[in-house]
């Protein structure tokens, strides 16, 4: 025991900062279980975080499980699997409540097929779940391991919302439909089965609500309380009454079974068809020229070592502004608060990126850590043609360069409308692509299509 309360004390040492969040009880279960892996495993464990209940402030004690991703060094073999499966098994015994739900990755393919363990079963699957990686890389909990934020993963909100559209449109539509042609029987049901459906329909298609609204996942109280002050009126009783069902109080504002089964129906079809009827992103992203008023934030702002190793920090970059006023420092706005930043420059470089001079250099671009997997990179860059053409007429195109390294953020760039010119510089990190985004056709983009897909062309055969 004294092994696993060093092993415990080791992880609030390291994790003070994120570790309140968790209950000890949880804390405990997770120190035996790192420490029954370092024991019959040595050098298998690289990574071990949280998602879930816990990492959205709805951890219920005695109901909810540890929500967790493992990521090892190595591939499993079948005795690394029998030897999880057993650990697993024993700690159900220990510890009954809460037990550990999660999935097993590779550092080197985090989308690979692995293992995973759930309710006593130790199985193979594809982690391909964008809701699971959105919540580790956006509010994951890092126990063990490189900060969750910093693995491998390239999940977009835009996945996020995809998915989740998808689970509307299929689990939960076919859900309703399957209640709509049951109805006359479920009325007949005993009043607490159909108050665990109408708590289990209502509140789940508000968390779905929520997110494709929002770009966020939050609990089901919570996405109730949303509810209470974003939908209309006529939706309050019933949300109020799933709210009540899910925390336990008796107050209730139906009286029958039928009021209960109809308002379930009606309110999950509405709010499925309103869902795929317009684009309910409320987030407003707008580009804006660097202000004195800005400093203070883009002084604290906060890049992960992974994007510093890239890409300049605001701070930086605006010391070069102010000695070079070719130099043009833009802000990324979401809702009011700075975002992202970036520099827009016309000046002695930028024939080392291209030879049309009526092209501007993108440079210093960045998301802040806090708005990161919100899909405000990809908003910005649709944004830049209107920003550059509004402010800077001349410019026809706009290069930038990436590395080669630096393969999230040329997904990015590409989804954005950018296309690799063929050109190659080096960078202060190595070998870096230039690519461009052409803003309008005129004679010197006609004049050299031919050139650019013919080198395009070869990027890809290297590749």
């Amino acid at each position: 025991m004294q092994r696993v309360e060093k092993c415990r004390k080791c992880i609030l040492k390291e994790k003070v900062i994120v570790m309140y969040r968790i209950p000890e009880n949880v804390q405990k279960v997770l120190a035996l279980f790192i420490d029954k892996c370092n024991k019959e495993l040595p050098g298998l464990l690289e990574g071990m975080y949280l998602h879930g209940s816990i990492v959205i402030d709805a951890y219920i004690e005695g109901q909810s499980d540890i929500d967790f991703v493992a990521v090892t060094s190595r591939k499993l073999t079948n005795d690394d699997a029998a030897t999880l499966k057993n650990i697993h098994l024993e700690l159900a015994e220990t510890c009954k409540k809460p037990q550990l739900d999660g999935i097993y990755v590779q550092s080197a393919d985090l989308a690979a097929e692995g293992y995973f363990y759930n309710e006593g079963t130790f199985g193979k699957a594809v982690h391909d779940t964008p809701i699971t990686w959105w919540l580790l890389k956006n509010k994951g909990v890092t126990i063990l391991g490189p900060a969750a934020s910093e693995l491998p993963h390239d999940v977009t909100t835009e996945d996020l919302s995809t998915c989740v559209r998808k689970n509307m449109n299929e689990y939960w539509a076919k859900r309703t439909s399957a209640m709509e042609q049951k109805k006359e029987q479920l009325m007949t049901y005993p009043v607490e089965i159909i108050e665990t459906e109408m708590e289990w329909t209502v509140l789940g298609l508000l968390r779905q609500f929520y997110t494709l609204r929002e770009q966020d996942i939050i609990s089901k109280l919570a996405a109730g309380e949303y509810g209470l002050r974003e939908l209309e009126p006529k939706w309050q009783g019933l949300i109020q009454e799933a709210m009540n069902i899910r925390k336990g109080n008796q107050d209730r504002i139906f009286t029958t079974n039928e009021e209960r089964v109809n308002a379930t129906i009606h309110f999950a079809k509405e709010l499925i068809s309103s869902c795929n009827q317009k684009d309910l992103t409320k987030r407003e992203v707008i580009l804006e020229g660097y202000r004195p008023e800005y400093l203070e934030e883009l002084l604290k702002y906060e890049l992960t070592e992974s994007q510093l190793e890239f890409t300049s920090h605001p701070k930086d970059a605006l010391l070069a502004c102010e000695t070079d006023k070719r130099r043009h420092p833009i802000v990324i706005l979401e809702k009011g608060q700075p975002a992202g930043f970036f520099v827009l420059y016309q000046g002695a470089e930028l024939p080392s990126y291209t030879d049309n001079p009526n092209a501007m250099l993108l440079r210093a671009y960045s998301v802040a850590v806090p708005f990161q997997g919100k899909g405000i990179a990809g908003t910005s860059l649709e944004l830049l043609t209107d920003y550059v053409e509004g402010n800077f007429p001349h410019v026809d195109e706009v290069v930038l360069a990436v590395n080669v390294r630096n393969e999230a953020a040329q997904r990015v760039y590409l989804r954005a409308g950018f296309e690799d010119s063929g050109k190659r510089v080096m960078g202060r990190m190595g070998e870096q692509y230039v690519y461009r985004l052409r803003l309008e056709e005129n004679d010197y983009g006609l004049s050299n299509r031919i050139k650019s897909i013919h080198q395009s062309n070869q990027h890809t055969q290297l590749r």
